[in-house]
């Protein structure tokens, strides 16, 4: 009973899923003010900065009604608890209290990041960057450069300054030689301000869309957020950039860089000849021009576009082609990322970690693979594209109703409604409120062997 009347647990999971940015918190607030209960998908972690925010907010709900209570008696007391109900105020006050403090241990951080690479004269800092695929090229580099040297990468999605100062600080030292880094941003410095700490002498940069649109504010504020990487590269540095991708190839040509392309067009190091099956993917590696048949478990397109990437990299640093070959045919799939799964009667093809609209679209010509089989897309829509929420999602409705059968919706937003608007056979479409309900419309539509592409789940802040 308590946790509904005084919801801060609750509230403080939201405003940790949205990166602790008030004014989407309090949106949520405003759309959610009676909600005290989530689904949980994402749980709260009670990381230093979440236990400080719950204890000021606490200390300072009870500080009101002490005071309250000073002032106005037992009028005063009932109107403190009263007013401690609204626990995203005192959670908004913490967060803007706890700012200076939190800019200071923030500096002293990095600044002892900072000494200890610099104490490390045989590591060599490998950043990448881009709004899709950085995970993925990251663990695929990994997977790589482990099989011929000693090499540390940051774990899951730790790509900020505190994140990545933590993996320093615990598993950094000179056995390592190579140190790869997962390098986020949600504004224009934040890129520069890794770099900065980091000092990374290569890059890898793989694409740039319109992900996390309303955080940037503009598509120019992204790309000069992601290039920050390249611009902090020493001239004796390299950086492999995404040539399919046109705001990278015009972006770099602002640059006197050293950059080496790479894609799946008509690039010296790319890929060819690309056939996929449900057991994964044959294809051509071209490394310096040159062709090496090559094969891997993962499968679909955009898998073969990050494991180039990879390649090029470690080609690059110096490893030879048949054991960059016999490396990729051992990676192994990044969790909810085009992971497949193979069910008693389905095929489901998991890309719910995240999505963009490169990655969107990618997910569905893979899902085209399987021509004698029902297809089915579940998606709630791509976040964080601001005013052009609608505009962006219709085409991609138009998309998925061309190539599958059913269209799955989660839930009433901008983003439903835009992927709905694409789609002119409503026949093809079907609307769920929750994840929770898709094993029911499933077995409602009774389909023989579908194959089932999960695009995107979102948090509870969404």
């Amino acid at each position: 009973m308590m946790p509904k009347i005084f919801p801060y647990k609750l509230q403080l999971q939201i405003l940790q899923q949205g990166e602790y940015r008030i004014i989407n918190f309090l949106k949520w607030v405003a759309a959610n003010f009676f909600k005290r209960k989530l689904e949980d998908k994402k749980k709260l972690f009670l990381s230093a900065k979440a236990k400080a925010i719950l204890f000021l907010s606490l200390g300072l709900s009870l500080l009101i009604i002490i005071i309250l209570s000073l002032l106005f008696g037992l009028i005063g007391f009932v109107l403190g608890l009263v007013l401690c109900t609204q626990s995203y105020i005192f959670l908004t006050v913490s967060v803007v209290v706890l700012k200076p403090f939190e800019a200071l241990i923030r500096f002293q951080i990095k600044q002892k990041s900072i000494i200890e690479l610099s104490s490390l004269k045989n590591l060599t800092v490998i950043g990448i960057t881009g709004s899709y695929g950085k995970t993925s090229v990251k663990e695929f580099l990994y997977g790589i450069l482990k099989t011929e040297f000693q090499v540390l990468k940051t774990p899951e999605s730790y790509n900020t300054v505190l994140g990545i100062a933590k993996v320093i600080d615990l598993e950094l030292d000179d056995s390592y030689q190579f140190f790869i880094t997962e390098m986020a941003a949600y504004k224009r410095g934040e890129i520069k301000e890794l770099a900065q700490m980091l000092k990374p002498k290569y890059g890898i940069l793989t694409g740039i869309n319109e992900q996390h649109l309303e955080m940037f504010g503009s598509i120019e504020n992204t790309v000069q957020a992601k290039f920050e990487l390249i611009d902090a590269l020493p001239e004796d540095g390299f950086a492999v950039i995404n040539g399919d991708n046109n705001l990278v190839k015009e972006n770099s040509k602002k640059y006197k860089k050293n950059f080496i392309i790479y894609g799946l067009g008509d690039f010296n190091f790319s890929a060819k000849e690309i056939r996929i099956n449900e057991e994964g993917t044959v294809f051509d590696l071209i490394l310096d021009n040159k062709t090496y048949p090559s094969k891997t478990k993962l499968i679909g397109r955009s898998q073969i576009e990050n494991i180039v990437a990879a390649a090029t990299m470690a080609f690059k640093l110096g490893m030879k082609p048949g054991k960059i070959v016999e490396a990729i045919a051992n990676l192994s799939s990044v969790p909810h990322r085009l992971e497949f799964r193979k069910r008693e009667n389905m095929l489901v093809i998991d890309d719910a970690y995240n999505s963009n609209v490169t990655g969107f679209k990618e997910a569905l010509h893979l899902l085209d693979n399987f021509k004698d089989r029902p297809k089915i897309i579940v998606t709630p829509g791509i976040v964080d594209l601001g005013g052009e929420t609608l505009e962006i999602h219709q085409p991609l409705g138009k998309l998925a109703a061309e190539i599958c059968d059913v269209v799955i919706l989660v839930g009433k937003s901008d983003r439903t409604k835009g992927l709905s608007q694409g789609i002119t056979d409503q026949k093809k479409l079907h609307w769920i409120s929750s994840i929770k309900e898709l094993s029911a419309i499933l077995k409602d539509l009774n389909l023989k062997n579908p194959v089932v592409l999960l695009e995107n789940d979102l948090p509870d802040n969404y």
